[in-house]
């Protein structure tokens, strides 16, 4: 047992004689396939050698231990190789052999393990050289059966030249096709029934002839196109099929083809200007910024703006969903376009710090126009971002009744009209959805016409207990974060036999995947966001079980790599945690219950405790106070230290006792989120420390604080910036001026 080894005869007997192996055939053909992750139980560095010994490897390859953090590749030109029983490159983090050393291993929370047991229960896998006894094996197959594959996968393989009965038996269980043959002649046949695999590029880079002067690197177009779609004409739909877009899913490109969409106003009047901006001779940037309700036909818009214009000779890329943009490959790839372009980008506040380092640093050839859309609560933090550049807001016009008109006839030429005397009346009908945002007068049309409440009420008591659960987790990952939540988080939060089902949209609540076919969402967000909002009202202790279970399968794919990264999961779950926003207002007396149900998994991340600070200030702003000095001492950074400030800010209204002690820790405390602001590369300021900074300075002056001239000179050299750098922001400046009048000081 290898628990019995010491230190030495661990070298001897396992690091050296599996270190630097010599890859054999089986290993070398891996590498001419592009995968997606490799998780192996060996410890050796057979595969390893075997990519850097190949002349153009498909794939550059990043060892991970089994201890290593959870992370993704930027693009499919990167490939993880998980070991899960440790490495001979790493003999000082050991190896996992026992099943005391696995059980040791698991406990200690190893996100590897976490994350392929949860991949293992949907994704499609090709499993070999594995007897299927190990007893980690049995861990990871334990969540899948022979239903839980989802469908929009292929299927999974066992390779097994000698399989027995009880072979076959676990292969049926786990929904597993057994191959009965040797992995590198299933390899070798997969090369000569379909040719050879294809490249990285071909995948991913679409043909692009005449749109670049100096062609980019294969790596840079690689990384590009991994994050953008080229937008192009599209087939129409095939004849009688009904658009999933009539039923609230994100409008597709042969769907306007096809002119599912209604024309409108907006989309006339911003196309005009958008099309006039890529004609213009400025080779610069302009942002148009669409901002509405949701379920206003923002990003059918964008997307019908963006498609004519394409259809038109202009190139047109689309962010696609759950993308991170890389500033610098961006630029660098549109800087070597020689026509005019436009950015599609559905949810532009996600994107704001890094849309920003990128205009910052591209060289254009022509104009560029990006086009955003988002919603209209988060106008506020685009505008703080991005407001000092180029920049035209514009809302979303309501309709007048002739559009709902349009609507109703579209429905019922796909048949779907719900009120058989809407055919024969239709402005009568279509009278019945005025002021009612798009996707909510298509969903009244599908149901009868009935009041909106009245549909949800209807479709949440026809539906099962299962889809219940699983609706309502999709429906809170929609609410936080609009991308939806990757399908193997989803499966975990909550074991759902019938997931397939809804996201075959055969069921009262149905699901739908993004355009990524990774992430899924509820297939109308307006109904999700009204149920979310019910259960809020009338079933809080459900909602808490639905925001415990998405905290929990959340938390293997979040650490502080994935937050510096803006995953999608990282997104994600800071708004699952934003006390003001998010958990107080769905939650109300639960939320509490909620971040102590959360502690366990979470209590490594400091915004967790940013954010638990926040909730508990309004019951006990000292225990507040603790908490977000906690959160500063696991990350010093501006967030936590200016939530402390602010917390600190809340003790200085309350007390009249030590005020000069807790207005010079904000002090200083500010003063270093400044110093940080204006040091760090691609940081831009943001105006919260100055609010923080004003208003701690103003309760410090009228509880009769003296304001020493350093303090002083410094705290209107920070005035002086704000008047500049935010210049818009009235309450920001308001307060400023108090402090200049409050001080004896000229404005």
């Amino acid at each position: 047992m290898s628990l019995l080894l010491d230190s030495a005869e661990t070298d001897k007997y396992l690091t050296q004689p599996y270190l630097g192996c010599r890859p054999g055939e089986t290993v070398k053909r891996l590498t001419s396939y592009v995968w997606k992750t490799v998780f192996t139980f060996n410890i050796d560095d057979a595969l390893e050698n075997a990519y850097d010994s190949t002349e153009r490897p498909k794939q550059k390859i990043e060892s991970l231990n089994y201890d290593s953090a959870f992370k993704t590749q930027p693009n499919k030109g990167h490939l993880s190789v998980v070991h899960l029983h440790g490495f001979t490159r790493e003999p000082e983090k050991g190896y996992v052999f026992s099943t005391a050393e696995y059980g040791r291993a698991t406990r200690g929370m190893s996100a590897w393990m976490h994350v392929l047991s949860e991949l293992m229960a949907s994704e499609p896998f090709i499993i070999a050289g594995t007897s299927l006894n190990e007893p980690d094996l049995e861990y990871y197959l334990a969540g899948r059966t022979s239903t839980s594959a989802r469908a929009n996968r292929g299927p999974s393989f066992l390779v097994e030249p000698y399989p027995d009965k009880i072979t076959e038996l676990i292969c049926k269980e786990h929904g597993l096709t057994l191959v009965k043959a040797k992995l590198s002649e299933f390899l070798a046949w997969l090369s000569t029934e379909l040719g050879a695999a294809p490249t990285v590029s071909q995948l991913t880079v679409p043909s692009m002839d005449g749109i670049f002067g100096t062609r980019p690197s294969a790596e840079d177009q690689v990384n590009f196109f991994s994050s953008f779609e080229l937008v192009r004409p599209s087939a129409p739909n095939a004849e009688g099929e009904v658009s999933p877009f009539y039923f609230g899913k994100t409008i597709r490109w042969s769907d306007l083809e096809s002119s599912m969409d209604v024309p409108t106003n907006d989309e006339m009047a911003i196309g005009a200007r958008v099309k006039n901006w890529t004609s213009g001779d400025d080779a610069k940037v302009k942002l148009f910024s669409l901002s509405s309700e949701p379920g206003s036909g923002r990003t059918t818009i964008i997307r019908r703006i963006g498609y004519d214009l394409a259809g038109g000779g202009v190139v047109v890329l689309n962010l696609n969903s759950n993308s991170v943009i890389d500033p610098e490959n961006a630029a660098r790839v549109l800087s070597a376009i020689n026509r005019p372009i436009v950015l599609l980008i559905d949810g532009l506040a996600d994107h704001s710090p890094s849309m920003r380092s990128l205009i910052s640093c591209v060289k254009l050839k022509r104009p560029l126009a990006i086009l955003s859309a988002d919603r209209d609560y988060r106008k506020d933090h685009i505008d703080r971002v991005l407001g000092d550049l180029d920049i035209e807001y514009f809302g979303v016009s309501d309709w007048p009744v002739e559009s709902y008109e349009g609507l109703v006839e579209k429905l019922r030429r796909a048949g779907l009209l719900g009120a058989s005397d809407a055919v024969r009346y239709p402005k009568k009908f279509a009278n019945m959805l005025l002021r009612d945002p798009v996707a909510i007068a298509s969903c009244r049309a599908l149901n009868n016409f009935k009041p909106l409440e009245t549909i949800v009420r209807s479709i949440w008591s026809d539906a099962s207990e299962s889809d219940r659960r699983s609706y309502a987790v999709a429906a809170l990952a929609e609410h936080c974060y609009p991308g939806g939540v990757a399908y193997p988080i989803l499966e975990k939060s909550y074991r759902n036999a019938g997931l397939n089902n809804q996201l075959e949209l055969d069921c009262p609540l149905p699901l739908t995947y993004a355009d990524d076919g990774d992430y899924v969402l509820p297939l109308n967000p307006v109904i999700a966001d009204r149920l979310l909002h019910m259960l809020a009202r009338e079933k809080q202790a459900l909602l808490l079980e639905i925001f415990s279970m998405l905290a929990v399968a959340l938390s293997p794919y979040v650490n502080r790599r994935a937050t510096i990264s803006r995953t999608p999961e990282a997104k994600l779950a800071a708004r699952l945690f934003s006390a003001e926003q998010v958990a107080r207002p769905l939650l109300g007396t639960f939320a509490g219950t909620f971040f102590s149900q959360a502690r366990e998994a979470w209590q490594w991340n400091s915004r967790y405790w940013e954010q638990r600070a926040l909730l508990t200030q309004a019951e006990n702003i000292d225990l507040a106070i603790q908490y977000a000095r906690h959160a500063v001492a696991i990350e010093e950074h501006p967030f936590p230290w200016t939530t402390l400030a602010s917390l600190l800010s809340k003790k200085l209204e309350l007390t009249n006792v030590g005020v000069d002690t807790i207005y010079g820790e904000i002090y200083e405390i500010l003063n270093q989120v400044v110093r940080y602001e204006s040091t760090t590369k691609a940081w831009r300021p943001t105006p919260h420390p100055y609010a923080t900074l004003f208003h701690a300075t103003n309760i410090f002056i009228s509880k009769g604080g003296k304001m020493p001239p350093r303090k002083r000179d410094w705290i209107l050299q920070q005035i002086e910036f704000c008047s500049k750098v935010f210049s818009r922001d009235k309450m920001l400046n308001e307060a400023a001026d108090r402090i200049l009048v409050s001080i004896k000081l000229p404005n």
